[in-house]
């Protein structure tokens, strides 16, 4: 797979796609422009019925469909089109995802969808990740033979997000309790004021506090500061 390993080419996609929801947050606006910029096959689907609103032209020119088609065709375009194993071991953690997933968090599996010109099933790397506010899911599908170039491609669109891609592993590895607190300490509260906001005691703060600085491996609290507005925690 070229310069880097393929571990390191699908951890890259992950973050992309949290990277990528960052863009589209601050762009809400042009977001069928924003996703026809994306390489790869991208689309957003409805949370509620996972009917696709967006998908980007690379998408439609892969499977020879267009969102309407495939809307139209519902359940019918994935029994045709994906793997039965797929279907049957794959889907399901999707839609188990899907249900319970809050906004930071992110899903990636290895399918295997049917290429509309050979009728063999190529191996995808797929990731989403919620997008609550407005009800959708964000989604990045991408043969393994085509991921390094993709991955290029995201980062010159998202290449201010850089500090993002550095510390995303650290900023993965945070609880939710802990980026509550993280969130607090941004904002200026003492360890008092966030044991009061989230019901927890003093000690326990402190605790989160230690934690927090072991895991992100920033000592300082503008540090923090900068790391919480770098994902968005305030």
């Amino acid at each position: 797979m070229g310069y880097r390993t393929e571990t390191e080419i699908l951890k890259t996609q992950v973050q992309s796609l949290y990277i990528l929801d960052k863009l589209f947050r601050k762009n809400f606006d042009s977001l069928q422009e924003l996703v026809d910029l994306m390489p790869g096959i991208f689309h957003v689907n409805d949370k509620s019925d996972l009917t696709i609103g967006h998908l980007n032209k690379a998408g439609e020119e892969w499977g020879l469909l267009s969102k309407e088609e495939i809307n139209d065709m519902g359940f019918e375009y994935f029994e045709k089109n994906i793997h039965p194993d797929s279907l049957k071991y794959v889907a399901p953690r999707f839609l188990e995802f899907y249900e319970k997933a809050d906004d930071d968090q992110l899903h990636a599996e290895f399918q295997k969808i049917r290429n509309p010109r050979t009728g063999e099933f190529d191996t995808f790397f797929t990731v989403c990740k919620p997008f609550k506010e407005h009800n959708l899911l964000l989604t990045s599908s991408n043969p393994i033979s085509g991921i390094d170039s993709v991955t290029r491609r995201i980062e010159r669109i998202a290449g201010e997000e850089m500090y993002v891609r550095k510390h995303f592993d650290e900023f993965r590895s945070l609880t939710r309790r802990e980026r509550q607190v993280l969130t607090g300490i941004a904002q200026g509260f003492s360890n008092k004021d966030i044991s009061g906001q989230l019901y927890i005691t003093l000690e326990t703060v402190k605790s989160h506090r230690k934690n927090i600085k072991k895991k992100t491996g920033i000592p300082t609290t503008a540090g923090l500061v900068q790391f919480a507005i770098a994902f968005e925690l305030i």
